[in-house]
């Protein structure tokens, strides 16, 4: 036997086993997954080419790990494409299997993304270098999440990337460590650089798609919004969660931008929370004084930069924030 029969024999008993464990043990979606359903099927025909016993069952298998594997699997069988004659997955079991697995690839990361769902609540803080009276950014990130935020978002207009990469790095580490997401705003390399839980993008930032295809399958993208419309926009471009405002007026965005627009209000709020199927996230002008109808109104996640950032005692902002938001039967 040589070299590159022993290769092939081995890529192809590592692609069968990939495709038996994920059709045998992979976790359940939360809707019916046809794909699935299809490799359950194409593992009985892969297992006819192969003299290989059957893969035993893995018990607990992570979407994660189900992922990887499905990915692994994709690789395999690329490479059992170079193999010629030898390779005996072929003709209409080759395509089949690639294109249930890349269409199983999409709907694990998708699942992934939903069962993030729940992590898009309570208080969501903006870390802005240019907004922290005078502090550093991370003492302020460190405040509010003793104060209770449950989402940090780094947000930075002015710098390189390379120069906000320390910064990003700190934050994944502070938020790993307490269970608190952070979402990376407009820059998708910088979110995959740190492995954030996500990214936000704005309505003249990449398209949806083009972000998603740059994200790992667990990372959330969350997208702004001005108008009903524009919601309902966003959820068909595949956005796992969408922001809408300003709810009050703001200086934050004319400081950082130097675009000024007017409050959208409680009323208009109250539209969105009806239209958005993803978690609402509510955004500017927000405080300690206003906060409360932005909970009743229905908002998952209420993002505030100025109101921790540039508080006295940010800490104990946040944490009366959060109380407020609890009391007024909001998320927390």
């Amino acid at each position: 036997m040589t070299t590159r029969d022993i290769l092939y024999d081995s890529t192809h008993d590592y692609l069968l086993r990939c495709v038996q464990v994920v059709a045998k043990d992979c976790p359940e979606f939360s809707s019916q997954c046809t794909d699935l359903n299809r490799l359950r099927n194409l593992a009985l025909e892969l297992q006819a080419t192969s003299s290989s016993p059957e893969t035993p069952q893995i018990k607990d298998l992570t979407l994660e790990h189900a992922w990887s594997l499905v990915s692994d699997a994709q690789s395999s069988l690329n490479s059992l494409r170079l193999a010629g004659a030898a390779n005996l997955v072929k003709g209409e079991l080759d395509q089949a299997l690639s294109d249930t697995l890349e269409g199983l690839s999409a709907r694990i990361g998708q699942e992934m993304r939903i069962r993030q769902a729940d992590r898009v609540r309570g208080l969501y803080v903006i870390i802005d270098p240019t907004v922290t009276g005078g502090r550093e950014p991370m003492e302020i990130a460190n405040a509010a999440v003793r104060g209770g935020a449950k989402m940090l978002q780094l947000r930075d207009k002015l710098r390189d990337k390379g120069e906000q990469l320390p910064l990003a790095l700190g934050l994944k580490e502070l938020c790993e460590a307490n269970n608190v997401m952070l979402i990376i705003n407009d820059h998708v390399d910088l979110a995959t650089a740190v492995n954030s839980d996500g990214v936000h993008i704005g309505q003249t930032d990449l398209t949806v798609a083009a972000a998603r295809s740059l994200l790992a399958p667990h990372q959330v993208l969350g997208r702004s919004n001005r108008e009903i419309d524009l919601i309902i926009e966003s959820q068909e471009m595949g956005a796992d969660h969408v922001a809408f405002g300003a709810i009050y007026t703001t200086t934050t965005k004319v400081a950082t931008t130097g675009r000024h627009r007017g409050p959208q209000g409680i009323e208009p709020l109250i539209r969105a929370r009806e239209a958005a199927k993803v978690p609402l996230v509510a955004i500017g002008g927000i405080n300690l004084e206003n906060v409360a109808p932005v909970a009743e109104a229905g908002a998952d996640a209420i993002c505030v930069t100025a109101a921790v950032a540039s508080a006295p005692e940010p800490e104990k902002a946040a944490h009366q924030m959060v109380e407020i938001i609890r009391q007024a039967g909001g998320k927390v």
